[in-house]
């Protein structure tokens, strides 16, 4: 037994410089490597959000009923109370949540008319929500697209001759009574059309939309569809989007309203980037404005991703 003990204490000192070597390089793979990728991803900057002025025309695109408050419930009150114009557009009345149409005992409603009643329900909140942030019901534009559709749209169904089909309301056009225009057609040259009337009409100064590298296939495609739209017109105002779906973005979903918010850290390697500061009032505002959304305040999912939205600071991609 004796013999034994000493055979596998020299086998361990024989192989200890492989464990040590082994070790040494899983550490600096797991913790070095990723300390050094975050160091070299974070070289870019928090710039100041441009002040707003009175002269300023605000247009704020968003993919889905929520979308505005989330991404630019400070840019919106700080406009407001400057006297600047503001208007904002709802893309899709996001009737396609099927986590929103749940009933209390966990059984789902996916009949395409309790789709339909959920649409029209949070066309109710984005006014509720919206009155508080300071804007009025008549500066609200609801177009009523397809939520999940706007990229198909965009890529297979442009299109009106090939009309793209709601998979959970089952229509191929805007149901919507109270929408920019009721029964248009879903595909993506109609999309165009009316960014084009809206943003002709309105004269934007500054526009605010969703993220062109956002996770959520509607709020790339809105950032497409407003590109698309600026190209064909010509026109070159600034442009700032913000993001909401990405992975381990926000860091924690929860309510953190003492912390800042930060670009995650792959988007985070170069300039560009600007952050409004807000006030308390500004932020216990935004989170009242949250909470009109109670369709959406319901699984304890979403509740946790808007609520980690209630930040110190709204932050911005400039395109």
């Amino acid at each position: 037994m004796k013999e034994v003990w000493q055979y596998l204490g020299i086998k361990v000192k024989k192989y200890r410089k492989i464990f040590v070597i082994i070790f040494l390089i899983w550490g600096f793979w797991t913790f070095g490597l990723g300390f050094l990728g975050g160091w070299l991803l974070n070289k870019g900057s928090l710039d100041k959000f441009p002040d707003i002025s009175e002269g300023e025309r605000i247009l704020v695109l968003a993919p889905h009923i929520d979308d505005e408050t989330i991404g630019a419930g400070g840019v919106i009150q700080r406009a407001e109370e400057k006297g600047t114009k503001v208007k904002i557009v709802y893309l899709t009345n996001g009737d396609d949540n099927f986590l929103a149409t749940m009933k209390e005992d966990k059984t789902l409603r996916l009949s395409p008319e309790e789709f339909v009643t959920l649409g029209q329900e949070r066309m109710k909140e984005g006014e509720a929500a919206t009155k508080i942030l300071g804007v009025a019901a008549k500066d609200l534009i609801f177009l009523g697209f397809p939520d999940q559709g706007l990229l198909p749209m965009f890529s297979k169904n442009f299109s009106s001759d090939k009309p793209y089909v709601s998979s959970a309301t089952k229509f191929n056009h805007n149901p919507y009574q109270g929408t920019y225009k009721q029964g248009e057609i879903y595909s993506g040259e109609n999309v165009v059309a009316d960014l084009k009337e809206i943003i002709l009409d309105f004269q934007p100064t500054m526009i605010i939309v969703s993220h062109p590298r956002d996770q959520h296939p509607d709020h790339r495609a809105t950032y497409f569809f407003l590109e698309k739209t600026l190209k064909e017109l010509g026109k070159n105002p600034q442009v700032f989007a913000y993001l909401v779906h990405f992975p381990f973005y926000p860091p924690e979903k929860k309510l953190r309203p003492n912390q800042y918010l930060y670009p995650p850290k792959k988007l985070f390697s170069q300039e560009g980037w600007f952050s409004l500061e807000l006030t308390e009032d500004e932020e216990n505002k935004k989170a009242q404005a949250m909470e009109q959304y109670k369709s959406q305040l319901g699984p304890v999912k979403l509740y946790n991703l808007l609520g980690s939205f209630i930040k110190r600071n709204e932050i911005f991609e400039e395109f």
